[in-house]
């Protein structure tokens, strides 16, 4: 059987460290759903918080005849929801839970080079006084051999 690609078993690290935000110890919040795409609000708002995981478009840079260096961007939206009129408060503890989930393990458990946080952003009030949501952009570097992308430089 095939070996998955480095940029793919990366991303499904990143995705279990999201699953780490559950309301205990550094976390402010506890997320209902860790999901790969694009964002999609749920109907069922009980739903919420919850996290999207998208790629972007990945650049890679021959650095030897057999060592690639990529650098794959990734944007996490977590959507959170409130009646009380704290949403810029939710948001931004939301933003600050996903730094801390996805910058504990830089390395991604030894795949990447390392994960460099881009920036961050949230829109306070998608839906008047219910919903926001909060964007961490990242962007994840490292190493394959020509040819191999499952492979670890």
């Amino acid at each position: 059987m095939a070996e998955e690609s480095i940029q793919e078993r990366n991303l499904q690290h990143l995705k279990d460290s999201l699953w780490a935000i559950d309301g205990t110890g550094a976390y402010f919040h506890k997320l209902e759903s860790v999901e790969r795409g694009k964002p999609d609000v749920p109907e069922d708002l009980t739903q919420l918080p919850a996290a999207f995981l998208a790629a972007g478009d990945e650049t890679v840079v021959q650095e030897t005849n057999l060592l690639l260096t990529r650098r794959l961007p990734v944007t996490v939206e977590a959507w959170v929801r409130s009646a009380a009129g704290d949403l810029p408060t939710l948001a931004n503890r939301m933003i600050a839970d996903i730094e801390r989930a996805l910058l504990a393990d830089p390395t991604r458990g030894g795949l990447a080079i390392r994960t460099e946080l881009l920036g961050s952003g949230k829109t306070p009030d998608e839906s008047p006084g219910v919903l926001a949501s909060a964007r961490v952009e990242i962007a994840v570097h490292y190493w394959t051999l020509v040819g191999n992308p499952a492979s670890v430089g």
